[in-house]
């Protein structure tokens, strides 16, 4: 008889896929979700990736623990793409599938502590207290975690416990697969008997006693014969009043029927749908040239002023696709730009359009994804991650905002570029993609330049407005005439006076949140350092806390220095808390909002905020790089930038290309409809060539500086990048692996093309010290044979043993 196996992959960074044994009549497909034992005694849920005959010789398999539904969940062309993903970032198909499906989907294996029965008890004084303890707790409980009996004894770690009754032979461990995601359950109403019923005036009499329930009643009738189909009961008691007791005692004398039913965490669009607005003259003409250039191209980079009608053009294109019979994925790099975006398609497209982003809880991407695999979208908008949806029939991919840092993932493997890896996932499925952006990145104007992609330019603003009118206020003069109240120039408060005065509204750009980024003593200069990282504690005011805003670290303001006890302590920096209290102070008639990642943590922050502002019940928003990111309001002429230095003084070869992009990008924000807008961008350095050019919005002119360092110094899109980092608690350690690291790989590289290691700027994180190794490969070389290279050179470093603690990362083309 032939024996199958399946290549199954599991959460786990380790390289490849593990081999199990498929029990005899089991019917496996790719893709399914199975549970499988790992180790000893953990149990996880994999993804099959493959199937074969090749029975392992060096070691026994262990068979396949369950199939958990016949259904698939992952399609073979996601393993494809989870498979490249792999490959080009440098990490393991295990972190890209941790990353890519919903947590809730992967069943995690819990272990349980409970008492072996009729077991003889040892004499007290044999156990320690702990475990007597312990044991006494688990003769009144069928069984606890051991996270709870590590609460119950009070230690750090509950293990040396566990092992002493183990060794008595008092306990047993035991795994269960815990399920994250639970269905959500809602009780529904619906009449039982109608206006016609004949038995309908001896009910009527038996709920004379009882006013509410005859109100209630002719209302739920009054409401399904309208929607013809069950009412949810929360909806219906938050209308009409009452409580579910009520309810019941109706459902006992057989007047309604009350009863659970699995409800949709993902609400659905009730209002009518618009038809798509007619294009102006410019904007069919680049709406042609994309379809014309699609022909040939593959990638098109859309390259649109703001407020040029891009979306408009997107939409159109959109339609196009679905009349087709193929999908689209609509990328975004920020959540905050959802919300607009989500109402314009719904308003054109209804239902078709779903929505994927980090604020969703665990159980609202199950069902998203479960939609999505059921082709109930024939749209979707989401952030990088839903690039890893199962979404079939791919017919156009638009990434908006391409220019964006937030595309690309930095907090966890693996570290892909939405705008890359979504050019790789259209090839896959022969779909087109469309890249849109007012400051678009070097990388991409670049390659449209060289033909690489295809390029269209929209130069002029949507019905003929005026591209806003810049100016910069002297920093230096402002303060040296004493024109400066706190951070703000007399200048600035004299615009938004105005402003205010036409009824319209403001938005302050300040790219720093908290209050203030130092606290300082006056006496003898100490700052209050974070203690895990080499960092400065922010101090945010609202909450009286100094926050560390790399590891999360807080703790409470000082009342006096550590050092020397002065209690003389004051702020230096700005943040937008300080922004947001001096806005209020000089404004106090004025309802001022701030928008940052403090202000937004909640579940549809945005989205009331947006609504607020849209509805002019706010009149100026101050918030950092969210406000800058394709937000759209009529009644917005005036934009404040409060210090554009910040912008330009940044460590990275980027920082002259991203300070261009946030300034033109925040000033499209004023003056959108009929009015012109206004900028007024503070500035210490008001003559810096960036600054000027972005006043003039001369893109092209940067651009081709920029490019001219690039090419001299080697840098993107004249190389490829690839950044090793090294990290322990060891400084030494840290820093002896990366030198023999670096010093193996100097045979293959030039001291133009390796650089490091190095610390960088902060060179401790959550008590890890850091050393960075920067490799460039040049156009002439190969770069997935350097891959190989770097790889090789890892497990050798990985065979010193001093060396294996150390952790290793791969950033390939790191922002």
């Amino acid at each position: 008889m032939i024996q199958n196996f399946a290549e199954v992959i599991l959460p786990l960074p380790m390289p490849g896929t593990f081999t199990y044994e498929i029990p005899a009549g089991w019917q496996v497909q790719i893709g399914q979700r199975v549970a499988v034992q790992f180790g000893k005694r953990k149990i996880y849920t994999g993804i099959v990736h493959s199937i074969h005959q090749n029975k392992p010789e060096l070691y026994k398999t262990k068979p396949l623990e369950a199939i958990l539904e016949e259904e698939l969940l992952v399609l073979p062309a996601q393993i494809l793409f989870w498979e490249w993903i792999a490959a080009y970032y440098m990490c393991s198909l295990g972190d890209v599938y941790k990353n890519a499906f919903p947590s809730a989907l992967k069943l995690e294996s819990d272990t349980f502590v409970k008492a072996i029965k009729d077991k003889e008890f040892p004499e007290e004084e044999n156990l320690s207290a702990h475990a007597f303890l312990l044991w006494q707790t688990l003769q009144h409980r069928t069984m606890i975690s051991v996270n709870e009996a590590t609460d119950l004894v009070e230690l750090k770690s509950v293990l040396p416990v566990l092992k002493e009754l183990l060794d008595f032979g008092l306990i047993q461990l035991d795994e269960k697969l815990q399920k994250k995601y639970t269905p959500k359950i809602e009780y529904y109403i619906q009449p039982i008997i109608s206006m016609e019923d004949d038995s309908l005036p001896d009910i009527l009499d038996e709920m004379d006693r009882a006013p509410k329930q005859r109100e209630l009643f002719f209302k739920l009738l009054a409401q399904y014969k309208q929607l013809d189909k069950p009412i949810k009961a929360s909806t219906f008691l938050k209308a009409n009043g009452g409580t579910y007791a009520t309810l019941r005692s109706m459902k006992e004398k057989g007047v309604i029927d009350l009863f659970e039913n699995q409800s949709e965490r993902i609400s659905e669009y009730g209002e009518d749908v618009n038809e798509i607005h007619t294009l102006s003259n410019k904007q069919q003409l680049a709406y042609q040239s994309i379809i014309e250039q699609f022909r040939e191209k593959d990638a098109v980079l859309l390259h649109g002023v703001t407020s040029s009608g891009k979306t408009e053009i997107y939409i159109k294109l959109i339609e196009k696709v679905l009349q087709k019979g193929k999908r689209v994925l609509y990328l975004l790099p920020e959540i905050s730009l959802t919300t607009q975006l989500t109402r314009r398609l719904q308003k054109h497209f209804g239902d078709d359009v779903g929505i994927y982003h980090s604020k969703f809880n665990q159980n609202e991407r199950v069902e998203l994804w479960h939609k999505t695999l059921n082709n109930d979208y024939k749209i979707l908008i989401g952030a990088r991650s839903s690039l890893f949806l199962p979404i079939q029939d791919l017919g156009l991919i638009v990434v908006d905002e391409e220019h964006e840092t937030s595309l690309k993932q930095s907090d966890s493997k693996p570290f892909f570029h939405g705008r890359d890896a979504a050019m790789v996932l259209a090839k896959m499925a022969g779909a087109k993609v469309l890249l849109g952006s007012a400051t678009p990145s070097l990388e991409v104007y670049h390659a449209a330049k060289e033909g690489k992609f295809g390029y269209v330019e929209l130069t002029e603003r949507f019905g003929g407005v005026q591209a806003p009118e810049m100016e910069i206020v002297d920093l230096r003069k402002a303060t040296h005439k004493k024109q400066m109240n706190g951070d703000i120039s007399s200048r600035l408060e004299e615009e938004i006076r105005d402003t205010f005065e036409l009824k319209k509204q403001v938005i302050i750009f300040q790219n720093r949140r908290g209050y203030a980024p130092v606290m300082e003593c006056k006496n003898c200069g100490h700052t209050p350092y974070c203690p895990n990282c080499d960092v400065a504690l922010t101090y945010h005011q609202l909450s009286h806390q100094l926050k560390c805003h790399y590891c999360g670290h807080s703790q409470s303001k000082p009342h006096q220095c550590y050092q020397c006890k002065s209690t003389e302590l004051e702020t230096k920096g700005i943040g937008t808390e300080m922004i947001e209290e001096e806005m209020n102070q000089i404004f106090p008639h004025h309802s001022i909002a701030r928008m940052d990642v403090d202000s937004m943590r909640r579940k549809n922050a945005f989205e009331k905020l947006i609504d607020a502002f849209q509805n002019k019940e706010i009149d100026m928003l101050v918030g950092t790089q969210m406000v800058t990111k394709g937000l759209d309001f009529e009644d917005v002429t005036l934009v404040g930038i409060i210090r554009a230095d910040s912008l330009l003084n940044f460590p990275n070869f980027r920082a002259h290309e991203r300070a261009f992009q946030r300034i033109v990008q925040v000033a499209g924000r004023a003056g959108r409809r009929k009015e012109r807008g206004k900028v007024l961008i503070q500035a210490f350095k008001a003559e810096h060539h960036v600054l000027q050019l972005a006043t003039q919005f001369k893109y092209h002119e940067l651009a081709e500086q920029l490019l001219y360092e690039r090419r001299e110094f080697l840098y993107p899109p004249f190389t490829r990048l690839i950044e090793i980092t090294f990290r322990h608690k060891s400084k030494e350690r840290a820093e002896k692996a990366s030198r023999y690291y670096g010093n193996s790989l100097k045979k293959y590289f030039t001291d133009k093309t390796l650089l490091g290691p190095e610390a960088p700027t902060i060179a401790r994180l959550n008590n890890q010290y850091y050393f960075k190794i920067l490799i460039k490969i040049l156009p002439n070389q190969s770069a997935s044979k350097a891959k190989v290279l770097l790889n090789d050179a890892l497990i050798n470093l990985q065979t010193i043993k001093a060396f294996r603690s150390v952790r290793i990362d791969f950033d390939v083309d790191p922002i």
